[in-house]
């Protein structure tokens, strides 16, 4: 290490490395945002467009069910983004990347290619366990469907770590929000032209292309697929498996929830229905903002591995902030704006319940960064293991003999503390055996 100046150490070659790769603009911190914005206003959209085109059963199944599992195996997918961040910014700050030496790590495309064919593979396999009970309505295509877009997506989450690693945040931000706006796109076709349950699962997965499109024409997206990781292909596969079983657990708390709720509540209850659109609406402005700076996130805290603790704490009280105010907003206004919104559920959700849960995504935000913190310290053990016991925390609780909607906060708030405080206790011991 050497000083920077300002009291404080830099890790080697770090000053050596352009601006760039040392920081993110405010114009780019904008093109993020923006990205995020659009992110959310497609969930948003999303969940709108199925509630007035379908029928309330069929609107059920494809949001309690096809969205949660599609983005429950996407969630899961995920690690190899925030994996790739972390062995490609470490490459680049490495000495010999520094000086231009030559670079000896994987293609972190080839690797992940290969991930995404397996993942792929097993949810075909397993899908005759579950699909028919849970997807009954055109069971095969959704299957089709589902293995298509989880493979692609692989390649798509290396690309948009691949680019937050190299710090190429226009290409990160277009990455995130082009998925986003073909996504609302594609389904407002649907809804105007055919209006089916088949139509809206393949316009949910159209957008797993989009990579594609940028590798082939813009030249830094093809820098972004072919760069490499700071270690062997074997070792990023091992990393990859870490950072997917943490992402796993991710997918349970977040965009797997709504089916854990409907395995354990039934897939044809209203009540399911009202919760699982109340629970997106509610974190959607916290969360999707945050997983869009994540790749930022873990690139800034790679430049302070020395103090990942005290680099933690400010945003952890700036996310709590925000959604205090967020529930104060949603106990006082949520009811009206549910209801003028999700009609069809009127009068489902009070002030309380919309408020609660908007806390807890908060509670849930302060394990992603925890998450995050810990990953770009190298310590994938500690950083699965928060996610997983944060997981089988919150599955445990929704066996708990309450009704529905106490049982859920319950395990949304628990199991995300818990995590949370796995995670700070593994960073705490990791700096002390490094020290």
């Amino acid at each position: 290490m050497t000083d920077t100046g300002s009291g404080e150490p830099a890790l080697v070659g770090e000053s050596e490395v352009s601006p760039e790769r040392r920081g993110i603009t405010k114009r780019e911190s904008l093109g993020i945002l923006i990205s995020s914005v659009v992110a959310a206003a497609s969930t948003f959209g999303v969940t709108v467009i199925v509630a007035k085109s379908l029928t309330t059963q069929e609107s059920t199944q494809f949001q309690s069910v096809f969205w949660a599992v599609l983005f429950g195996c996407y969630g899961i997918v995920a690690g190899i983004q925030q994996e790739t961040t972390r062995a490609v910014g470490a490459a680049a700050l490495a000495p010999a990347a520094v000086s231009g030496g030559s670079r000896t790590g994987a293609r972190v495309a080839g690797v992940a290619a290969s991930f995404g064919v397996v993942v792929a593979v097993l949810v075909a396999l397993s899908s005759f366990l579950w699909a028919p009970g849970l997807l009954p309505t055109g069971t095969t295509w959704a299957i089709i469907v589902l293995c298509v877009g989880v493979g692609l997506y692989a390649m798509h989450s290396a690309m948009s770590g691949a680019a937050a690693g190299l710090s190429r945040w226009y290409l990160f931000a277009g990455l995130g929000g082009g998925e986003a706006a073909w996504r609302i796109a594609a389904m407002a076709v649907v809804a105007l032209s055919m209006a089916s349950i088949g139509g809206f699962e393949a316009a949910a997965v159209s957008p797993v292309i989009v990579w594609v499109l940028f590798a082939l024409l813009s030249r830094r997206g093809w820098e972004a697929f072919a760069a490499r990781a700071d270690v062997g292909a074997g070792r990023l596969a091992r990393n990859y498996l870490f950072a997917m079983g943490s992402s796993a657990g991710s997918a349970v708390l977040m965009t797997g929830f709504p089916v854990v709720l409907a395995v354990t509540h039934g897939v044809n209850d209203v009540a399911l229905g009202a919760l699982v659109y109340a629970i997106g609406v509610t974190r959607s402005p916290i969360m999707i903002p945050l997983q869009a700076f994540q790749g930022v996130a873990i690139s800034a805290f790679l430049k302070q591995r020395h103090r990942p603790v005290a680099a933690m704490a400010k945003p952890a009280l700036v996310l709590l902030g925000v959604g205090l105010v967020g529930a104060l907003l949603a106990w006082l206004i949520g009811p009206w704006l549910y209801d003028l919104i999700y009609s069809e559920y009127s009068g489902m959700m009070s002030g309380p319940v919309l408020g609660l849960l908007t806390f807890g995504s908060a509670v849930m935000a302060l394990l992603v960064l925890s998450g995050t913190a810990t990953l770009a310290l190298n310590a994938h053990r500690v950083y699965t293991a928060g996610w997983v016991v944060a997981a089988l925390t919150a599955l445990g609780l929704l066996f708990l003999p309450l009704d529905l909607i106490p049982r859920t906060l319950i395990a949304l708030y628990a199991g995300p503390a818990v995590g949370f405080a796995v995670h700070l206790a593994g960073m705490v011991l990791v700096m002390r055996r490094r020290a």
